[in-house]
């Protein structure tokens, strides 16, 4: 996986980008942030990047395209599914048929954002541990493939 690949954060509530932008950039200062209010924003630079992302973290309640929607998107496109991007939903409210519906789309995580900034901070600091270690097809360099 590469490591210092960006943070793809796909939120249409800009008060959410308040909030998650700075964390993300204290805990993980090697990874910029990219930030989309629209899902099919997102897609597209997934798309045309030649970046390796590091991890997707989405919204699952949005607007114009839902998180849900994005996820099948991106588990329907050939190229992009075969990026194998860690994808998880940091959300909320959470309800048990979205997270059924999510896990079905092959999601690596759902959590619930939780209510102040030290527990958010606790959660992604653990998720951005995990995915820091974690072997996974991305770790490889072209060359070992």
């Amino acid at each position: 996986m590469e490591t210092k690949g960006p943070i793809v954060l796909i939120d249409d509530d800009e008060d959410d980008h308040e909030i998650l932008v700075p964390i993300l950039k204290q805990i993980a200062p090697h990874n910029p942030v990219v930030v989309f209010t629209r899902g099919q924003n997102a897609i597209d630079f997934l798309r045309t990047t030649d970046q390796r992302p590091f991890l997707i973290i989405s919204e699952v309640t949005m607007n114009t395209m839902t998180g849900l929607e994005l996820r099948r998107q991106i588990e329907q496109d050939k190229v992009l599914r075969k990026r194998a991007i860690p994808f998880i939903f940091f959300t909320h409210p959470v309800y048990k048929h979205l997270v059924e519906e999510a896990y079905d789309l092959t999601i690596q995580g759902f959590f619930e954002k939780k209510n102040n900034m030290a527990d958010i901070t606790t959660q992604l600091q653990a998720i951005i541990d995990y995915w820091s270690n974690c072997l996974h097809p991305n770790r490889f360099a072209s060359r070992d493939l």
